[in-house]
């Protein structure tokens, strides 16, 4: 028995070395992508909603006061508190530590393509590189939101899932278990890609009750923390942006509040097929109150129950009354979306600073005690970084900006009106995402294409077109590409192989026979 033992615990280190091989080099090209990144910007960038994560942190360590702010809890916000005090300047330590657990995710990626592809020696090294070097990822990686955090624990919980059936396992599945609760502690609108993991879970592993004490107990654990995380009132007034074409300008409910959106409703449904590009700028119009809207929005802007309970039933009442436009106006978002090429030019020096100035000019004036704690700088240094910092140029600007433009999910047409279709690249991706539905594939690949159906179809309905979204997910469509071409592969040898039964039989040797 021992000696049984030891041949597996040598088979299994064996099958490890070979896997991080096949890896190895994505691990190589992407660890010098980031290197050279961190070269030219060593200080993460601290964007729009960064403050927002931050501001737990700063709390602490400037009001010496802790709590979490009801739109960001839990777990990343938790992360940054220690940052101040680590040695190092606080951004550079955050990028750091990001763009290392982001190319950790490469592992992950590279180990569900493994057990799902016929030819993993050709597939898990190109789909792993091309994953490294993304430079959606990157940039996402570089910045303090929890979006680097978010897709670690999407591919971690993933890759439990494999090799397929492996959820069968009661241990397994607690972790599995354990890795999707993660995902909601983290970030809120991980909620449809943890409902997705769930059903993947129930189609491979059975209904709950076959789970074990343990396992249900750990899921019941999973909606507490899920219906525990982040703020619910962002989502009303999200999907009423989504849907201010389709809502009523007339009905006795509310209708003081149809009156004021009335001129702008009207104005939305000229083109539908175009809100999808304006929508930012009625999303802002429905926050902002008084300069846009008047002192009665602003009224009800100013009560936070209300105004979702108002948002929550125009929005409603519209998609109701045109269910077949909210589902165009949805996936128009999600085209659009999915055009977006401006990560591999966020990443050259000159314009990230000049962002980044942008960003912070109103911080320095209106939180300055925040500014010098997240940069360990006074407001002449910042200039001064600033000034130096911006006039870097690196070797790899041209090329991301090219990567990201050759390598569209699918791409803007521009003629009368702004329209989308799909990229050889995003032809493929759907391709493979097809042949999931193939009853051999379609429960072992569920812990992909349900999640990101679910993902797609709930945040794109509710939220604006923000190619933010696309970072936990974005990874599940390089798989797909390596699915549908594996696929093909393995139906030409097929077919090869039959072609070729009649010719052997035919051969010299057997006639002569």
């Amino acid at each position: 028995m021992q000696t049984l033992s030891r041949a597996s615990d040598a088979s299994t280190r064996q099958a490890i070395r070979q896997y991080l091989l096949l890896c190895l080099p994505a691990l190589i090209i992407g660890a010098a992508l980031r290197i050279t990144v961190l070269m030219a910007l060593p200080d993460a960038y601290y964007g729009s909603d960064s403050n927002s994560y931050f501001k737990t942190t700063a709390s602490a360590w400037i009001e010496k006061k802790f709590g979490f702010p009801a739109k960001r809890r839990w777990v990343y916000p938790l992360l940054l508190v220690p940052t101040p005090v680590l040695p190092g300047p606080t951004l550079q330590i955050i990028a750091v530590a990001q763009h290392i657990l982001g190319l950790a995710t490469v592992l992950g990626i590279g180990w569900v393509v493994l057990h799902l592809t016929a030819w993993p020696k050709v597939w898990v090294p190109l789909v792993t590189t091309l994953a490294a070097i993304w430079p959606r990822m990157v940039w996402h990686e570089h910045e303090v939101i929890a979006e680097v955090l978010l897709l670690a624990m999407v591919v971690l919980a993933v890759a439990l899932a494999f090799p397929a059936g492996a959820l069968r396992d009661r241990r397994r599945l607690f972790w599995f278990l354990i890795a999707t609760t993660a995902i909601v502690a983290v970030k809120p609108h991980g909620r449809p890609i943890w409902l997705g993991l769930m059903l993947a879970a129930m189609l491979i592993a059975g209904l709950p009750w076959r789970w074990g004490k343990k396992n249900v107990i750990t899921a019941v654990a999973s909606v507490v923390v899920m219906l525990s995380a982040g703020s619910s009132s962002q989502g009303e007034w999200l999907l009423l942006s989504s849907t201010l074409p389709l809502v009523k300008t007339e009905g006795t409910k509310w209708a003081e509040y149809r009156q004021i959106l009335q001129p702008h409703i009207e104005e939305a449904r000229v083109d539908l097929s175009q809100y999808a590009w304006m929508q930012s700028k009625y999303k802002k119009m429905l926050s902002r109150g008084k300069e846009d809207l008047g002192p009665e929005w602003a009224r009800l802007f100013a009560n936070p129950e209300k105004f979702s309970r108002v948002a929550r039933d125009l929005a409603f009442e519209g998609i109701r009354a045109a269910p077949l436009d909210f589902i165009r106006l949805t996936l128009i978002k999600i085209g659009k979306t999915l055009c977006d090429d401006d990560a591999g030019s966020r990443l050259a020096p000159r314009e990230f600073w000049k962002e980044q100035v942008s960003n912070n000019a109103k911080r320095w004036e209106e939180r300055p005690a925040e500014m010098k704690l997240i940069y360990e700088l006074d407001r002449a240094g910042y200039d001064a970084l600033v000034a130096e910092r911006k006039q870097r140029h690196m070797w790899y600007e041209p090329y991301l900006l090219h990567f990201t433009m050759a390598f569209e999910w699918m791409q803007e047409v521009r003629k009368e009106r702004i329209g989308v279709r799909p990229t050889w690249f995003g032809a493929l991706a759907f391709f493979g995402l097809l042949t999931c539905c193939l009853p051999s594939r379609f429960k072992a690949t569920s812990p992909l294409w349900l999640p990101l159906l679910l993902y797609m179809g709930i945040i794109f309905a509710i939220g604006d077109g923000v190619s933010r979204y696309l970072q936990p997910i974005e990874w599940i469509f390089l798989i797909f590409i390596a699915l549908g071409l594996d696929w093909l592969s393995q139906l030409a040898m097929s077919q090869g192989r039959r072609l070729a039964e009649p010719l052997s039989e035919m051969s010299p040797a057997k006639t002569s026979r």
